[in-house]
């Protein structure tokens, strides 16, 4: 790759912290920021799948221990990412939690379980990033939300509360920093085929066929798919772009 293209699509010299790094699509996305050789941390709550995790990308990634729920410690985790790095240039909120269950069955813990993670903890992270950003004049912040959050679908109210939450913090937050350059987006991943969904969808085909009939492509995304969705919005190559969802799901949301 020639030198323009790196400049404008690669990621050297950043460093970005990627939370729920080190499985499914976290670790797709930090795969994918190593491979534009960004710096990447990755966090979560279970240290040898983050040690795994590291072992399989390689040079460029180290993990963390940390719980985004734990937000009266978040300023002072962020700090330490800085002082070790010298800069936090991208921050990634992937981090979740599930509930899968009718209305009536979803209980007030339930929903604030999920709330803690998707909505308070990524509010929490962000909110410690942007003064080291604006100190830098730059940086990228990147929230996943859902499908859920667009389409209707059924037993799963908790989680697309949080994830149409997320939507509301991007075009906000994005209004509010855009001119301290930070860029602040989400990504959109539509039904991907991950080792979890397989399991899901092999053990009921008819749901496996609904959703293709509901995509366009006729085929379930890769988690790289959403990898270097996330180097894209994170690089020069998308210096125009905030305040936007992008959905990556082979036209599910237009699907008919």
């Amino acid at each position: 790759m020639n030198n323009a293209l790196m400049e404008t699509f690669g990621l050297a010299g950043k460093v970005a912290l990627v939370t729920g790094g080190g499985s499914g699509l976290g670790y797709a996305m930090a795969n994918c920021l190593a491979l534009a050789r960004a710096k990447v941390i990755i966090t979560g709550r279970r240290k040898k799948l983050l040690d795994e995790a590291c072992e399989k990308i390689g040079s460029g990634v180290s993990g963390k221990v940390f719980d985004v729920t734990s937000t009266e410690k978040t300023s002072g985790f962020v700090q330490e990412i800085v002082n070790e790095n010298g800069s936090l240039d991208i921050l990634i909120n992937n981090a979740g939690v599930h509930c899968k269950k009718p209305i009536e069955n979803v209980t007030m813990a339930d929903l604030k379980s999920v709330l803690d993670v998707h909505l308070f903890g990524a509010y929490a992270l962000t909110q410690a990033v942007v003064p080291f950003m604006k100190a830098r004049k730059d940086g990228s912040i990147i929230f996943i939300s859902s499908m859920s959050a667009f389409i209707g679908l059924t037993n799963v109210s908790a989680y697309s509360a949080a994830k149409a939450a997320v939507l509301g913090l991007v075009k906000t937050i994005s209004g509010e920093v855009a001119g301290d350059g930070i860029r602040v987006n989400a990504i959109v991943p539509g039904f991907i085929d991950t080792p979890m969904f397989r399991e899901v969808t092999d053990a009921d085909p008819e749901r496996k066929k609904k959703i293709l009939g509901h995509t366009p492509m006729g085929r379930f995304g890769s988690p790289e798919d959403i990898g270097w969705a996330a180097v894209y919005l994170s690089a020069k190559s998308s210096r125009f772009v905030t305040g936007t969802a992008l959905m990556v799901d082979g036209g599910c949301a237009i699907g008919f």
